[in-house]
This record gives C-alpha cells, sequence and structure tokens, in this order.
C-alpha cells in the first residue's frame, strides 16, 4: 500500500485532489473503456477503518515520500480502491495492457514493465505460487476480481467470491489458472 499512497501524491496537478481525482479516473475509464463510478459505501467503509495506511501516509511523509499533502493522498488511494468495476470493464483493461496500451490509452513501451509488475506483486504474498503454477501475469483485487494479460494475445479477467486468506479469489484463481493451462 506504501508504494500506491506515494504514487497518488505524485499523481500532478500538485495540491489538487478534484483534478488528481479527474486524472486517475480518467484514466481508469480509458483502460476500461467506460465510465466507472466509486462504490460510496466501501469507500466510507475503507475511510473509516484505514488506521494502517493513515500510518503508512504520514510514515512515508517522515522519509519525504510522499510528494504533497499526506490526507489528500490517503483520500485519493482509499477512493480509487472503492471504484466498482464489472468483469467486462476488468477484461477490457487487461486486453488494453495486452495490446500495448491501444484503446488507447498509454504508451507500448509500457507493457512489458506493467506485466512484470503484475507478475512479481500481482498476488500479494502469493504471487510467486500463482506465477510459478500459471505463468500468467495477473493482478488481483480484494473485491474479487482478478486480470491476467499475455502481452500481445489477450487479457482476461473472472470476478467472484470468495477470498482466501490473502485477499485472493478462490473462483476467480481457479478459472484464470483453468484458461491459462489450456489456452
Amino acid at each position: 500500500n506504501a508504494g500506491a499512497i506515494s504514487a497518488c501524491s505524485m499523481v500532478q496537478p500538485v495540491g489538487d485532489s478534484d483534478g488528481k481525482w479527474k486524472a486517475i479516473t480518467g484514466f481508469i475509464e480509458g483502460l476500461a473503456g467506460s465510465q466507472v463510478e466509486v462504490i460510496d459505501e466501501l469507500y466510507k467503509s475503507e475511510t473509516a477503518t484505514n488506521f494502517n495506511n493513515k500510518s503508512i501516509a504520514w510514515l512515508l511523509k517522515n522519509y519525504n515520500r510522499i510528494y504533497d499533502d499526506p490526507d489528500m493522498a490517503l483520500d485519493i488511494y482509499t477512493r480509487q480502491c472503492s471504484i466498482g468495476v464489472t468483469a467486462k470493464q476488468l477484461a477490457t483493461m487487461a486486453a488494453t495492457i495486452a495490446n500495448g496500451g491501444k484503446n488507447p490509452v498509454f504508451k507500448p513501451e509500457l507493457t512489458p514493465k506493467i506485466a512484470s509488475m503484475m507478475a512479481t506483486v500481482g498476488f500479494y504474498e502469493h504471487t510467486g505460487d500463482w506465477l510459478f503454477t500459471t505463468g500468467l501475469p495477473a493482478k488481483t483485487g480484494v473485491g474479487g476480481g482478478i486480470m491476467g494479460v499475455v502481452p500481445g494475445v489477450m487479457g482476461v479477467a473472472a470476478f467472484a467470491p470468495p477470498l482466501d486468506e490473502a485477499g485472493n479469489s478462490v473462483k476467480a484463481q481457479k478459472a484464470l489458472a483453468y484458461i491459462a493451462g489450456h489456452l
């Protein structure tokens, strides 16, 4: 979470929460190919209980790794974590990444970097097991969604509860592992 909170503080424009939020949602909507919205109940719940992340934000500030107001960065991080997406939007995001950012959203040279990040940290503490078992760069979220990317070939996504102890969807893992194994 520390890296994501810090990254939210780097989004331009500095000192402008609304401007930062528009930049983030614009990028996500470009990836998804459609409008996204915050799940208000989730956002309120996360905001009321994110004590660890508050500590992280201020510790980052202490080490000069927050580049804007820490509370603003944390709020933006919490909001973007509370965005709801459909399985179709998640699959579109994965396909956009697999297709070199063409939707168009980002420069093609970013695809290997994004896929590498997904491969190395996409499943929290189960990332190594996932990559060893499937070979599929993927990113999971605690909302039950997982998207996988085969650069230049395809994007794939699944979304289903329940979650395992690391916060990864049990059923979506099985679905994506099956698809990766058969294709």
